[in-house]
Order: structure tokens, then C-alpha cells, then sequence
């Protein structure tokens, strides 16, 4: 089957030890916190389904990327880095984000945000190229590095942790939803390269 890397970004890195992300008064948690909690269930589900997941969250993102491209290298599977966010503006859609170098990126993220939409209050999900000179720059910047490997890599922002529209995602249930949905994308992917 697939090859997944989570990367829990913000987290770990030498410059910023402190760094959590965004900090949500809704639910008066943490970015990273809520991350960690989604791709729990990301995991453990493509686990169930029989795909190699590996979870990353330390050092700068470039020698994440660095890794995970040496990983790929050697997968003898469809390959995926999953960076893994939560958005802040307040917004009232999903987004997944991808190089846009990457016609592969742009396949995958097309499967994890039509899963993303069946979740209550995200049937906006949009799937979104990111680009090194506009709004979608920071994006861009989680995901940079792996356009030069095998696999390809998608920046997850699923909802906004300071929106009242998704007030109902910021709990165990709503995080797991969340988390079985990218799931549930990402292995539509892999299969549909198999078939491909």
C-alpha cells in the first residue's frame, strides 16, 4: 500500500522550542495540541487500512523534508507528506494546499478535500496551489522541500481553530472526524494511483 509521513509542524523545531502555533479561545488549546489529536486518527486509520505511516515533528522543515524524501526514495508505493496545520482569520472553509510544481500534489489534494467536505461544516474544502510569491507563501514553505523527491506533499489547514463555523470541530469528536476524513482522502488517492 501508500507511504505517509505526518509531519506535526510548528512543534520541534531548534529555533522556536516553545513554538505551539496558534492559540484558540474558543476551545483554549493550542495549534499543535489540536493537531496531534487529528492525525492520531489520521494514523491510526491508514494503519487499519494497511498502508506505512511514519510521524515526523522535529527539527527545521527543511531537514524534515530532506528526510522524508529519503524515505520515498526507497518506497516501492505512492508517497505522501502530510504537514500538518490548523488555520487563524477566522475563515469558514477547509483548505489543503499544494506545491504548485506538483500535478501529483494537486491529485492528492483534490481526494482529501472532497473527504474533508463531508465533514459538517466543511463543504467548502478547497484544494489550493501554493506558490512562493503570494498569500499562499507560508503554505508553500511547509511543503517546499519534497517537490524535489518521489513522493509529493500537502499542507493541511482542515479548519480554523478561532471560527465560530467550526466551533464544533475543536473536541475529541470533531478532531477525529477531521482526522478520519484526511484518512479516508489519502488512501482514495493511493488506490486511484494503483489504478492509474
Amino acid at each position: 500500500m501508500g507511504f505517509i509521513i505526518l509531519d506535526r509542524q510548528h512543534v520541534g523545531k531548534p529555533n522556536k522550542p516553545d513554538d505551539l502555533g496558534a492559540y484558540s479561545e474558543i476551545c483554549q488549546d493550542h495549534e499543535a495540541h489540536l493537531v496531534a489529536q487529528y492525525f492520531l486518527e489520521v494514523e491510526c486509520t491508514l494503519r487499519a487500512l494497511g498502508h506505512h505511516v511514519v510521524t515526523i515533528s522535529d527539527g527545521y522543515y527543511s531537514s524534515r523534508h530532506k528526510r522524508a524524501n529519503e524515505f520515498f526514495a526507497k518506497a516501492a508505493s505512492a508517497s505522501i507528506y502530510l504537514a500538518g496545520h490548523l488555520n487563524a482569520g477566522g475563515g469558514d472553509y477547509s483548505a489543503v494546499f499544494h506545491d504548485h510544481r506538483s500535478a501529483m500534489g494537486a491529485d492528492a489534494c483534490q481526494f482529501i478535500a472532497a473527504q474533508l467536505a463531508k465533514v459538517e461544516g466543511l463543504d467548502d474544502a478547497k484544494s489550493i496551489q501554493a506558490n512562493p510569491t503570494d498569500w499562499t507563501k507560508n503554505a508553500f514553505h511547509t511543503i517546499d522541500g519534497i517537490f524535489a523527491g518521489k513522493g509529493c506533499g500537502v499542507c493541511l489547514e482542515p479548519f480554523f481553530l478561532d471560527s465560530r463555523y467550526h466551533r464544533h470541530l475543536m473536541n475529541d469528536n470533531g478532531l477525529e472526524l477531521v482526522g478520519h476524513a484526511i484518512a479516508l482522502g489519502v488512501d482514495a488517492w493511493i488506490r486511484s494511483t494503483k489504478r492509474g
